[in-house]
């Protein structure tokens, strides 16, 4: 695993060229996946664009749109829209993927992120700003890559059941992953990143902190060591790494969890029973200490079929609220933030439609 200062070097998170290998394209994906949260409005949303499979043959890849949002008055909205790779239009080296009427592009200044549920649902038309240096992950577990932005500022407008709600410098992050895996086999995650926007902090001096870690599909064994990253301002600052880190899950979240899409939850019956009511990450190195106490009040969970197979793998979206205590080059940190966190892996054996998937 290396781990990149990409600074403002945004051409880094320029779209991969998939191997030319037969095997290697079968197992290939690479996804743009961006959040917003306002916490006065109690609003908060994700928007991925997506690639798997081998994108040159129709029948072994495939493109997916995911748009959610989660306001506390109403829950969730939003599903994944499912598309054949052929309405994916991309250029590898550069930051621009559309897929059917949704796209990501970067201006040189900013992210412009444009989607649209196939039902017309959910909308979102927004500008994501970088306001922190990026930085650039490659060969975690020896196959899958990350270009990170930890900090953006988001403007524009989000259409939620013919509600249009305005965003003005919501906060916002952003990653990019790509690589070539075995879904069913090789990988799962943890991950989940916070965001310092109090007041009375000087926006130089604001927090950032992303945590993650990639396991196999099963989340039962560890590919890499857990990393948390943190941002003073705009600059990454400190690396914790390995036995520096620890992550616990705890309890069991008590509320019916929803699945996306629908018609998925139909080959996966049954409650959701693994998301966790507390996210425990503690990082020390030295005089530099993190607690970081993350209670998740509410959950999503996406069930995504594979391009070639019958197995799919289970993503679930967690939201709630990180408290943060600690100490950072002798000085105090301490804020309450809404929480973003993401645990992924492999779902059992099913027997899939090749069609029908998603609205």
């Amino acid at each position: 695993m290396k781990l990149k200062f990409a600074r403002d070097d945004f051409a880094q998170d320029g779209l991969s060229s998939p191997d030319a290998e037969s095997l290697a394209r079968q197992r290939y994906s690479e996804w743009h996946h961006f959040t917003f949260s306002d916490d006065r409005a109690g609003l908060s949303g994700i928007v991925n664009l997506a690639l798997s499979g081998d994108i040159r043959d129709p029948d072994r890849g495939r493109a997916a749109v995911s748009l959610i949002v989660h306001e506390d008055a109403h829950r969730w909205s939003g599903t994944m829209n499912v598309y054949g790779v052929e309405e994916a239009r991309f250029v590898p080296g550069a930051i621009d993927l559309a897929i059917g009427p949704n796209a990501v592009r970067f201006d040189g200044t900013a992210y412009t992120v444009t989607a649209e549920l196939k039902d017309r649902s959910v909308a979102l038309d927004a500008r994501w700003t970088p306001r922190a240096e990026a930085a650039r992950i490659e060969n975690m577990g020896g196959f899958i890559n990350t270009f990170i932005v930890p900090r953006l500022d988001v403007d524009g407008s989000v259409r939620v059941a013919g509600r249009s709600i305005e965003l003005h410098g919501a906060n916002g992050y952003h990653d990019h992953n790509w690589g070539a895996w075995d879904w069913n086999r090789d990988l799962g995650w943890n991950w989940g990143y916070l965001l310092d926007s109090s007041a009375d902090v000087p926006r130089d001096r604001q927090t950032a902190i992303v945590f993650g870690q990639i396991t196999d599909a099963t989340r039962a064994s560890a590919r890499t060591e857990l990393v948390l990253l943190l941002w003073r301002g705009a600059q990454l600052t400190h690396i914790f790494l390995d036995d520096a880190v620890s992550l616990e899950a705890l309890g069991r979240l008590a509320i019916d969890v929803p699945r996306v899409p629908g018609v998925m939850a139909l080959f996966a019956p049954g409650r959701v029973g693994t998301i966790p009511e507390r996210l425990s990450i503690d990082a020390l190195d030295g005089a530099d200490i993190l607690r970081i106490d993350c209670r998740v009040r509410d959950a999503i969970q996406f069930l995504i079929p594979h391009p070639a197979g019958s197995t799919h793998t289970h993503v679930a979206e967690l939201v709630g609220e990180y408290t943060v205590r600690g100490v950072i080059d002798g000085e105090a940190i301490a804020f309450t933030r809404g929480a973003f966190a993401e645990l992924a892996g492999a779902g059992r054996t099913m027997h899939l439609p090749r069609v029908g998937i998603g609205v």
